[in-house]
């Protein structure tokens, strides 16, 4: 993708708002640094888009601090965009090299200043911004001090953007920037060998980050990782850890003491990660007695705690109960432990596929059997366990256990054990069992696999009755209905249309409605006729929103509906304020031949809202026009539009 043809890759809607941000000037700044250029755009906040861009103008990456995640590009960086391709290839490239050269004058402007002037410099700027001299006391301190600056740092950091005790979701990046310095400053102790440096830095981060967890929006995830990253660094010194090492010992007890402390209660996950990771270190008889001692403990009976989240950090204990013996047992332990502890639906899964691989289907499926009475509170566990029974049945070869199974399975609303089921019967068979399946179906809450298996068996009588009841389904299975049902099609699009009309209040539903009447306009014109005329007459006076969010640009329009030599037919809304009139949006309407939608009657219904309209022939589908003169305003008139397409 590249400045040339980014429009062809990005969904129309975001590529219409990101047009709008740009020629409406909400681009506040656009310069180039550190090989990108970085942009301030103002939206329901100020956001920072970065784009990388090739010699070619290629888009080598490009990132957008906004919370938008619906897909791959905001209409901020959409708008950035515009604003580099109106720039040129050949400025951006003169661009990229003038700021090379300057930022290359600074470094020669800085080598020729003295050792006083340099210290001087960085202490005027350190004093200005504090997370600086935080990183330089980490980066630069004497080692019995580091600890103390790593919290320094990180909490610099956190401070920076930290409002009324508050981090916000776009600021939570900047909010982890003093983790990530010590974090590479830990990757830098564990090359050196200071392995218990590296761990202390770790536990600090984690403590840090668990802390920032209670006031920040971590959304996007950039806190947790920091702390993932911390227990993997901790992981990493231990793994490296060479024999006999003199602080084994401290390690060790710093990294239990750390986990078992309160603020991993209920984050079992990376509690247990770090258990895990002494587990190489239980080769001391006192370190593995100490760490049984805890795995042997009953689970705390926090009144707060749910009986599945208890279940769960019983499951862990277990699992790393399994791990040490493995690591310090024999097989025979193993599997000693792992049968004594089937209600451990991980030990159970490990029997039942080491029963498969062995060939031994029968204890297989007495297993399967057994655990989904055990975990029948547990819906997805019972039904993952009938799945493996019904494998092992398949293996077995056992048809008549198959067809009843897979029959629950698929009245489970699990598609894929339909077609196992329709495949474990012959033709002759299949029509009153799909009559059958069809009715259960139907008569329970399972509309998904309902409709799934009309579309599968191609049964539209049926999905069109399912449609007539449901109006919404209409939107998303109108093609299983084509072409046979193309007129009821068009009528239950039309009905819907006018069921949304009468609720939409918002942009949102306006922008919604729009794009049904687009869908409708390509199955059945005839219908989105009838519909638009009387959305136009009922509401006309939401009709200034219907044409800012809708954007109704892609209607095929027969050019001999009126007798104006024309591609297209538009009607444009112009708001007159001193003199000038300003092109603000523009409908494209449907007018066709005997059609009641004429340009006459189009207009007496525009002329309620008392506001300027025009509609302008031409060929082109998209019209953006900054400033019309006053005296080109007509009254409701139809306007030709001359050749060069100005007015």
């Amino acid at each position: 993708m590249n400045l040339q043809n980014f429009e062809a890759y990005i969904d129309n809607k975001i590529l219409l708002r990101g047009r709008d941000y740009f020629e409406c000037g909400h681009i506040i700044s656009l310069e180039y640094g550190d090989n990108e250029w970085i942009a301030e755009v103002d939206g329901s906040d100020e956001y920072s888009v970065h784009v990388t861009l090739s010699d070619g103008g290629e888009i080598l990456d490009t990132y957008c601090d906004c919370p938008y995640d619906w897909g791959n590009y905001c209409k901020h960086q959409v708008a950035v965009f515009f604003a580099l391709k109106e720039k040129g290839t050949a400025f951006l490239a003169e661009a990229t090299t003038q700021k090379a050269n300057k930022k290359e004058s600074i470094e020669s402007i800085l080598s020729k200043l003295d050792n006083q002037t340099l210290i001087s410099l960085i202490i005027e700027y350190a004093k200005v911004y504090k997370p600086m001299k935080s990183e330089i006391l980490f980066r630069y301190a004497e080692k019995e001090d580091i600890t103390k600056s790593a919290r320094q740092v990180i909490r610099s950091a956190i401070n920076a953007v930290k409002h009324r005790g508050y981090v916000e979701y776009k600021d939570v990046g900047v909010a982890t920037d003093g983790a990530d310095i010590v974090i590479q400053m830990i990757e830098d102790k564990i090359d050196a060998g200071e392995l218990l440096t590296a761990v202390s830095l770790g536990i600090i981060v984690a403590e840090e980050m668990m802390d920032l967890l209670s006031y920040c929006d971590d959304s996007n995830g950039y806190v947790g990782d920091a702390i993932s990253m911390a227990i993997e660094k901790m992981q990493d010194a231990v793994i490296s850890m060479p024999e006999n090492y003199i602080d084994s010992k401290k390690i060790f007890e710093a990294i239990f003491t750390h986990a078992l402390s309160d603020m991993y209660n209920g984050w079992t996950d990376w509690r247990t990660e770090l258990l895990f990771s002494l587990v190489p270190l239980c080769y001391d008889s006192q370190n593995k007695a100490q760490l049984e001692n805890y795995l042997s403990a009953p689970i705390s009976n926090d009144k707060d705690a749910s009986e599945w989240s208890r279940d769960y950090e019983l499951r862990e204990k277990q699992g790393l109960q399994l791990e040490l013996i493995r690591q310090f047992g024999d097989k025979i332990a193993v599997k000693q432990y792992i049968e004594q502890n089937l209600d451990n639906i991980s030990f159970r899964y490990m029997t039942i596929n080491s029963a498969m691989e062995n060939g031994d289907y029968d204890e297989a499926i007495c297993l399967c059997i057994e655990g989904e009475k055990d975990n029948s509170r547990y819906a997805g566990i019972v039904k993952n366990l009938r799945k493996l029974r019904f494998t092992a049945y398949e293996a077995a070869e056992n048809k008549a256990e198959q067809k009843s199974l897979a029959l629950e399975l698929l009245l489970d609303d699990d598609f894929d054990y339909f077609i196992k089921y329709k495949g474990l019967h012959s033709k002759s068979e299949w029509t009153t069992l799909l009559y059958e399946i069809l009715e259960k179906t139907e008569k329970s809450s399972l509309h998904g696999i309902y409709v799934k298996i009309l579309i599968h068996e191609k049964h539209k009588p049926r999905l069109l009755a399912y449609c007539e009841k449901m109006p919404r389904a209409i939107v998303n299975y109108h093609t299983h209905l084509l072409p046979e049902y193309k007129h009821e099609v068009g009528q239950l699009f039309s009905d819907y249309i006018r069921q949304c009309a009468e609720m939409a209040s918002s942009r949102n539903s306006y922008q919604e409605i729009c794009q049904l009447i687009k869908t409708c306009d390509t199955i059945c014109p005839e219908a989105t006729d009838a519909v638009c005329a009387e959305i136009l007459e009922k509401y006309a006076n939401a009709l200034r929103l219907w044409m800012k969010c809708g954007r109704l640009t892609n209607f095929k329009i027969n050019k001999n509906a009126i007798n104006i030599a024309s591609d297209s037919v538009f009607i444009c809304y112009i708001y007159i304020k001193e003199g000038i009139g300003i092109l603000l949006n523009y409908l494209l309407l449907p007018i066709r031949p005997n059609s009641p939608n004429t340009p006459i009657s189009i207009i007496r219904q525009l002329a309620k809202l008392n506001t300027a309209f025009m509609i302008h022939p031409t060929g082109k589908r998209r019209i953006m026009i900054k400033q019309i003169p006053l005296t080109l305003k007509f009254n409701y008139r139809v306007m030709r539009c001359p050749a060069d397409n100005r007015f």
